[in-house]
């Protein structure tokens, strides 16, 4: 009787130890349930942020663009046609479908040439009233086939600040959804933005999307529960902040919403990235099973149950960060991860680098995007294997990568960049396609500091550095503020300069490969400012060339040169060809071959006397410039192909025959006195001549050189062994007239 009492005192106790077991088990599932819920609200959180970003960095650019042909317009009044056309190729190249102008009466001109009236479009009225718009979806009222639309537009006010038309450019509806995808969490999530009046402006993975045009009416008609979430929506976006929740549609969906704004805050929309809760619960199922599994095992063993759960709890949460977190094309950590691990570190002191695969385009072009992919693959490796304990990388988008190097010292850091760099330079000589390499931005990471905010002072030491620096990196501390600020006042003292014709032409002749007479020469922009001193065209060709201003000082020299041949023509001297250097956003312009033969006209003077020398690297990536070239040659102007020698597509480029003139770049020129420097150079001399090209050789210095030349029947030279660039006085003076000898 007293052992059968023990044995149901035991029996007893071991229940409610079970039980307890159970219970605390239990207890603790849920928690962890609460947690993963609030990690996943975090991950939502960090991804619609991410998405958020980006269709605001997509719609800035066309603003951008769009505030461009506002400058344009309210600087070229006297003709507005010319204006919009300028932005035709900037339709095709954004994957707009048009831009335009409404003047105050509502007739339109725009960059397809259709000619129509929209003072009736809502966008005009707007406009006129001084405000910017992007529309809804619209029937294209330009087009025959009504398609779906969508407008940005902004006011154009004259010198008084009065509105006297409207500025717009054009989406494609399906095709700006399209451009826009941002799927997230294996392709189940899903992004679309809203105005103030809960209108659906854009639809990001809409293939999962069951909205027609109103959030709040397609809410409401599905769930009149959704009511409280529909007012705290409103009520949010009216005060501009961020709105996390559940809401009802075909299925309960998980949503977060963060506002975004645009035409420097006078627009504001609510972007939404959804996940439906079946994706989430699937998953969460699955972890239901084995902590159920786990407590069955904790009664019978308290820590194997103990270890299932742990195993099972880190597992998924792996498996959620995965889904965030993990970049498509590496495999490896995306910038969130990268972000998010490097601000959670306790410990944050080092270097944060922004790095970028140079000329990368180049092996997209010479062995396809799968060859690309597996490059980026392969940089990944390499820097994945690179990092110490306490750092950390990401791949930032394309070729930009992001590291955390915990470093000691600048020299230590220097060094593992350079090892880095050695190995992604031996994977492109391995895919054959040479001049790919690392350029890095630096800077430290300060206390208490953003990971992003830190990042962007990295990608600006990184942008600092030139193509052509004997080293490939830059850091932050590095750069100039006064080169900074020199760069400000370039360019906005750019105008002025050009009006007070501060930009001289300086002429180096070339001369006949026996020295004895010049046979043209090259125009070489020089800046003069006002106190008497020269800005050295090193200094302010890269910026001009950067923000675009360069077409505009190859047209100032283009004219110049025009107008001095044409007086010296007159003055009786005996004039040379001179050629001009044409820029690759020069060649962007779709009317530029008009726009120089107008100003041939203008000036009177016959196109023999007139070059253009274009480098390799500007027919890049626009199939048409071999036509526009074509239509120069066609009006009698010479092409010359400059720099010939620096690319690793020279000799396919001169297959393309579009040239007239071959000029040798110094490069070549200098490996004369080496064997198989010279065995290159004859070839390549050979070859230019087979072809029917005229051959300069730029940069001959020596004597040595120059007999070599000579020995491959060179047409001219052109460098210092000559003469130096010098005013337009100095060249003058050695022309000679039509009827004596010029100076040898």
């Amino acid at each position: 009787m007293e052992e059968q009492s023990r044995k149901q005192i035991k029996i007893i106790i071991s229940a409610a130890v079970a039980v307890l077991i159970l219970v605390i088990t239990l207890f603790c599932t849920e928690k962890i349930q609460d947690e993963m819920q609030m990690q996943l609200s975090q991950n939502l959180k960090d991804v619609a942020n991410q998405n958020a970003k980006a269709f605001h960095n997509q719609i800035n650019t066309n603003e951008q663009l769009l505030k461009g042909l506002l400058s344009e317009v309210q600087q070229n009044r006297g003709n507005i046609a010319d204006s919009v056309h300028k932005y035709s190729n900037f339709v095709e190249a954004y994957g707009l479908k048009r831009m335009g102008y409404c003047m105050a009466d509502g007739m339109t001109v725009s960059t397809d040439g259709v000619m129509a009236n929209l003072s009736f479009r809502e966008f005009f009225q707007r406009g006129m009233n001084g405000q910017c718009t992007i529309t809804g979806v619209l029937s294209d009222a330009l087009s025959m086939d009504y398609d779906r639309i969508v407008v940005m537009s902004m006011p154009v006010r004259n010198a008084s600040g009065d509105v006297e038309g409207v500025v717009f450019l054009t989406y494609d509806a399906d095709a700006l959804d399209d451009s826009l995808q941002m799927r997230s969490f294996d392709g189940q999530g899903y992004s679309f933005a809203i105005n103030e009046n809960g209108d659906i402006m854009a639809a990001m993975g809409n293939d999962n999307l069951q909205l027609s045009q109103n959030l709040f009416s397609d809410v409401m008609g599905k769930e009149p529960e959704n009511e409280e979430i529909v007012n705290l929506i409103q009520e949010n976006l009216a005060k501009g902040e961020n709105t996390q929740g559940t809401m009802l549609l075909e299925e309960e969906d998980y949503f977060f919403a963060t506002p975004v704004t645009f035409m420097d805050g006078e627009i504001t929309w609510y972007m939404f990235t959804v996940i439906p809760a079946d994706f989430l619960d699937h998953r969460f199922t699955a972890i239901q099973k084995n902590l159920l599994i786990m407590d069955f095992f904790v009664i019978l063993s308290i820590m194997s149950g103990i270890l299932l759960f742990v195993y099972t709890s880190k597992a998924q949460q792996r498996e959620l960060i995965r889904l965030a977190y993990m970049d498509p094309v590496t495999g490896g950590a995306n910038f969130a991860r990268f972000c998010q691990v490097v601000d959670n570190m306790h410990d944050k002191q080092g270097y944060l680098v922004s790095t970028d695969i140079q000329n990368f385009n180049s092996i997209n072009i010479a062995a396809g995007r799968e060859a690309g992919d597996r490059m980026l693959k392969d940089v990944w490796e390499i820097l994945e294997a690179s990092l110490h304990e306490y750092e950390m990388a990401g791949r930032m988008r394309e070729d930009h990568f992001a590291l955390f190097l915990a470093e000691d010292s600048r020299e230590a850091l220097v060094g593992r960049m350079e090892e880095i760099s050695g190995k992604v330079h031996d994977l492109a000589v391995k895919m054959q396609v040479p001049g790919v390499y690392l350029c890095y931005g630096v800077c430290i990471l300060e206390e208490n500091e953003a990971v992003e905010d830190g990042y962007s002072r990295a990608r600006s030491a990184r942008n600092c550095v030139n193509e052509d620096h004997a080293r490939h990196y830059m850091f932050y501390s590095e750069i100039d503020q006064d080169e900074i600020r020199e760069n400000q006042m370039m360019e906005e003292k750019f105008d002025q300069a050009l009006e007070e014709r501060q930009f001289e032409v300086w002429y180096q002749p070339k001369y006949s490969v026996d020295g004895s007479q010049i046979v043209g020469s090259e125009a070489l922009v020089r800046w003069r400012i006002p106190d008497g001193s020269m800005v050295s065209p090193g200094r302010f060709i890269p910026l001009f060339e950067k923000n675009g201003m360069i077409a505009r000082l190859d047209e100032y020299m283009f004219r110049t040169v025009c107008r001095q041949q044409a007086e010296w023509l007159k003055a009786g001297y005996n004039v040379l060809p001179v050629s001009v250097n044409l820029s690759r956003a020069s060649l962007y312009y779709s009317d530029i071959v008009e726009r120089y033969e107008r100003i041939i006209k203008e000036c009177d003077l016959d196109t023999s006397y007139i070059q253009l020398e274009v480098t390799e690297s500007a027919l890049e990536g626009k199939a048409d410039i071999l036509g526009v070239l074509g239509r120069f040659r066609d009006m009698g102007v010479q092409i010359l192909m400059d720099d010939f020698g620096t690319g690793y597509s020279s000799l396919a480029t001169l297959n393309m025959r579009c040239f007239d003139t071959l000029k040798l770049d110094k490069s070549l020129i200098d490996h004369i006195g080496d064997e198989s420097g010279e065995t290159l150079l004859y070839h390549v001399v050979s070859m230019g001549q087979q072809l029917g090209l005229h051959i300069t050789a730029e940069g001959v210095e020596t004597m040595v050189q120059l007999k070599y030349l000579q020995k491959l029947n060179c047409d001219d030279i052109q460098g210092f062994l000559f003469a130096r660039p010098m005013p337009a006085a100095e060249f003058e003076s050695r022309m000679g007239s039509r009827d004596g000898d010029q100076e040898a």
